[in-house]
């Protein structure tokens, strides 16, 4: 017998938590017998310890020649050739009401900045010939709610569609909200909205400044969304903002019991649009993602995003074959982070994907990085989540390990807090 190579614990005030990443169990146990459950992890071939039987059954002790990176794998390629469901993401309109000072979409030209009726209508096209019975799509932009009436159209056509079964979700910075639409979307499948904010006030006039909308918009707009859905406020983080992003939460106090969560993103600077001067290193950024985190759990708030301990084998749909982003001309990219056509893998023609002659393969083989044959990778106890991380920023010369790799012990208490201490 061996002990598994990726799993981590945490103390919790008099109890002490195991998690197994490959696995998914959680075990726990109090403080005091910690010691003996170390020293059978320490002798896995100790059968007569009391611990050995749990330990064994929650895959934390396995057979010698069970080989875990092969079960990784397994997971990935699983999860990654799955045909239950299409995931769809339609960049309906790359037009924004806003000039973000960071928004990763800013200082690029785009060949095509919207949608046309043709597109929407070839876009159905394709989807009543899905294999899929289940289809999910993800409206983005740009601002895909200045769509929100070619957006609506389209999706009172597929709900004529009796084959296939749709739910949508929308992401959103919250500045426009019509009763209609959300009534309309949450009988077409609406499952959720994530908005993306950046403070109150001054801090988001001078981080998103905009002639048509301020924050206090925004905030009525979110309280206006969540009798239809579930919302999820998405803080992004950045030096302007640390000291003052909890007057979100207070400006949401009232509303911690209905269907709102919060969870938290980086703002990243790159190279198309410099953002350097207010961009949080990973380590600040985790510390104070914890900080915040910890303090909104102890106000009662819903914290919606501990993904690593909610692993399902891919880190990131583009890894997944029945995972595409659509934008305007009906090109498809793996990424939404591609906008140029030229950046496209296959575009839907007459209904159908033409895929592109140099689809196939990798130009740079340093890109094409498997994880399963790098040693760096395979001896990090976040493998079986992250399965080679994010290869958009590798391209870009960043790091592709998720914000959270060095911050494990400090996540699996967060998402203890958020999923079992409540119940």
């Amino acid at each position: 017998m061996k002990t598994s190579s990726y799993f981590i614990s945490a103390r919790i005030d008099d109890f002490v938590l195991y998690y197994n990443l490959v696995n998914d169990t959680l075990l726990q146990l109090p403080a005091d017998r910690n010691e003996g459950c170390i020293e059978c992890l320490k002798n896995p071939n100790n059968t007569r310890s009391i611990y050995w039987s749990k330990l064994y059954e929650d895959r934390f002790i396995v057979e010698d020649d069970y080989d875990e990176l092969k079960e990784i794998q397994r997971r990935h390629w699983k999860t990654v050739n799955s045909a239950d469901e299409l995931n769809i993401t339609v960049i309906s309109t790359l037009k924004c009401n806003s000039d973000c000072t960071y928004c990763y979409q800013r200082n690029l030209d785009f060949p095509y900045s919207e949608m046309t009726e043709d597109d929407f209508d070839g876009l159905y096209e394709f989807l009543t010939g899905a294999p899929q019975k289940n289809i999910h799509i993800s409206w983005y932009g740009g601002e895909p709610l200045l769509a929100k009436d070619e957006i609506l159209k389209f999706c009172a056509k597929a709900d004529k569609d009796k084959r296939h079964k749709y739910s949508y979700s929308v992401s959103t910075n919250a500045s426009v909200y019509d009763e209609k639409f959300f009534r309309m979307m949450d009988r077409y499948g609406l499952t959720n909205v994530t908005v993306s904010v950046v403070g109150a006030g001054e801090i988001h006039s001078a981080l998103r400044p905009s002639a048509e909308y301020d924050s206090d918009r925004v905030i009525r707009n979110i309280i206006s969304m969540t009798r239809h859905t579930n919302v999820i406020v998405d803080l992004n983080l950045c030096r302007t903002n640390l000291e003052n992003i909890r007057e979100i939460f207070e400006e949401l106090s009232g509303y911690r019991h209905s269907s709102l969560s919060f969870s938290f993103s980086r703002i990243v600077s790159y190279d198309h649009r410099p953002c350097a001067e207010i961009e949080l290193d990973t380590d600040t950024y985790m510390k104070h993602v914890i900080e915040l985190a910890n303090w909104a759990l102890d106000h009662q708030f819903h914290i919606s995003d501990m993904s690593c301990f909610q692993n399902f084998g891919v880190y990131c749909g583009v890894y997944a074959r029945n995972n595409y982003v659509v934008g305007p001309g009906l090109y498809l990219y793996q990424c939404d982070r591609s906008y140029d056509p030229q950046d496209s893998f296959a575009q839907i023609v007459d209904g159908a994907l033409v895929y592109h002659p140099n689809h196939i393969g990798c130009a740079d083989a340093e890109l094409c990085l498997d994880p399963y044959k790098v040693d760096e990778c395979r001896e990090c106890k976040l493998l079986p989540y992250c399965n080679g991380g994010c290869d958009y920023l590798r391209k870009i010369g960043k790091s592709a390990c998720p914000p959270e790799k060095n911050y494990l012990e400090e996540y699996l208490k967060l998402y203890y807090r958020i999923f079992y201490a409540r119940q």
